[in-house]
């Protein structure tokens, strides 16, 4: 069951994925990438955005996949003679200053909403793009679950058990559209494109709910097997209470941001 849920949330990643990438193409009216070096920040060893890329621009010139983390490319699930992989932080510019000034376009999907920095981020992307180069990203803004576990924790009961197993500040609260178009274009970019959509997510079971809490947030690892059922017997029953049910099953409901901008031609 706990495999069932983690494929179904895999799988829900590598449409949003493909939806994207086909957004940022019409967006800004792609038609041949056999000249373009595509940049993925945060590819993840299942390299989501770039098989979409692949898949949709097959002659794309290449694609550098990048994660801070090299066990990522001992991992990857897809080799092609058009992707480079790079070991690379976005918040480090050292590790990606070889690339600077030589991007064609760069695009990020379901990381940013990791990074505490974004602002810093950001800028590390405007420097890797060429004058006239794009760059695009989709992550998570606000959550269902988020919400939930702020509100837990400010129960004493939970706010124990919770302690040190999300980041409290991961989505706040004011950073929205306008706070992030703002912010593009205070770096620099132009033409910023910006818009959010909420989206809902099902758990097949209650069970699944609960595989996908606890092992999502690592409490199994604090907890006896008892103590966690009693403590997931109730946050079931109040996050029941706060957010119910449709159609008889638990969801979780996130708000993505859909950003674009472009870096201007020099002058």
């Amino acid at each position: 069951m706990a495999q069932s849920s983690l494929s179904s949330e895999t799988s829900e990643q590598c449409d949003d994925t493909i939806q994207f990438v086909k957004r940022f193409a019409d967006e800004f009216q792609w038609q041949d990438l056999s000249e373009d070096v595509v940049m993925d920040i945060g590819c993840g060893d299942k390299l989501n955005c770039c098989i979409a890329l692949l898949s949709q621009f097959p002659n794309v010139r290449a694609i550098i996949a990048v994660d801070k983390e090299s066990t990522v490319f001992q991992m990857a699930q897809v080799r092609h003679r058009r992707i480079q992989y790079c070991v690379g932080d976005i918040l480090e510019r050292d590790s990606l200053k070889s690339y600077e000034g030589k991007m064609n376009k760069v695009i990020s999907t379901n990381t940013f909403h990791h990074i505490m920095d974004k602002e810093m981020a950001f800028r590390n992307v405007y420097r890797l793009l060429k004058p006239g180069g794009e760059a695009g990203f989709f992550f998570c803004v606000n959550s269902y679950l988020h919400t939930f576990l702020t509100d837990l924790s400010e129960i004493p009961k939970y706010g124990a058990i919770l302690k040190d197993t999300y980041a409290t500040t991961l989505y706040p609260s004011q950073q929205g559209e306008q706070y992030y178009k703002e912010l593009l274009e205070k770096i620099g970019f132009k033409n910023v494109r910006v818009f959010e959509e909420e989206r809902r997510r099902s758990y097949p079971s209650d069970k699944c709910f609960k595989v996908f809490f606890l092992e999502d947030l690592k409490i199994n690892l604090k907890l006896s097997p008892e103590a966690a059922e009693t403590f997931m017997a109730e946050v079931l029953e109040l996050y029941e209470k706060k957010f119910g049910r449709k159609e008889g099953k638990l969801g979780h409901v996130c708000v993505q941001l859909n950003l674009w901008g472009v870096k201007p031609m020099e002058i």
